[in-house]
């Protein structure tokens, strides 16, 4: 039974450490685009410069996707900390989900192509890859919080620690969403107005996080927890 459960254990962390892999190798390969053109070791002062102006989209757009791969991985290992075992749906929703993730440098490479954000398609890619990450991982935790008993350490507490009463909303704003994104780039909107839809889909989570998982609420507990621990200490 031993031999069993280390071997399961084992298997997890494999696991584990083939997705932190997979986003190691997902940061590598987006700066590998975000670099000047060549030939520049003669070039004047203007033409250096001007070749600057055109690499800061990249730069930029590598920054953003860095920041928000760097949310996946810790919403990652969040998840991940808590278990203890795994089943092949899990494994498959997590492999869905790292390519999504894996997608980020296709995303950076129409920018580096000589896409802007004044083209719509750009737009759509980089906010759908976002937007589908987003999902991947909420069907990885509505998975683990209906097995919750084979697969966490801590059945009774894993839906407040994973949030889920919040992030199972995601089932329905997820869609809602992505047709939005859909309609206003075929009826044309402007880019920038586009881009909203992610804030608005991210002010949504908020405040339902909020309604189920109060700022007040959460800092009362963590100072219970800090009590308790003074307390076992003395």
């Amino acid at each position: 039974m031993e031999d069993k459960e280390l071997k399961h254990e084992f298997e997890l962390e494999r696991v584990i450490l083939f997705s932190d892999a997979v986003f190691a190798i997902i940061i590598t390969i987006m700066i590998l685009d975000v670099k000047l053109p060549e030939g520049l070791k003669h070039a004047s002062a203007d033409e250096i410069k001007h070749a600057f102006k055109e690499l800061m989209p990249k730069l930029f757009a590598y920054m953003a996707s860095f920041g928000l791969i760097g949310v996946f991985w810790t919403r990652h290992l969040k998840i991940f900390k808590n278990l203890r075992d795994y089943d092949m749906k899990l494994v498959a929703g997590n492999l869905f989900f790292l390519f999504v993730i894996s997608l980020f440098p296709f995303a950076i490479s129409t920018i580096t192509s000589g896409l802007t954000l004044n083209n719509y398609w750009t737009v759509d890619i980089y906010l759908g890859i976002i937007l589908t990450g987003i999902f991947a991982q909420t069907i990885i935790i509505g998975h683990i919080v209906k097995h919750k008993e084979k697969l966490s350490f801590n059945p009774e507490a894993i839906e407040d620690i994973l949030k889920w009463k919040a992030m199972k909303y995601n089932y329905f704003i997820y869609p809602l969403a992505m047709i939005t994104l859909i309609v206003l780039t075929i009826i044309q909107v402007e880019p920038t107005f586009i881009m909203y839809t992610l804030v608005v889909y991210a002010l949504a989570i908020r405040v339902i996080s909020n309604k189920y998982y109060p700022v007040k609420k959460k800092l009362k507990l963590k100072e219970e927890e800090i009590e308790s621990q003074i307390a076992i200490d003395n």
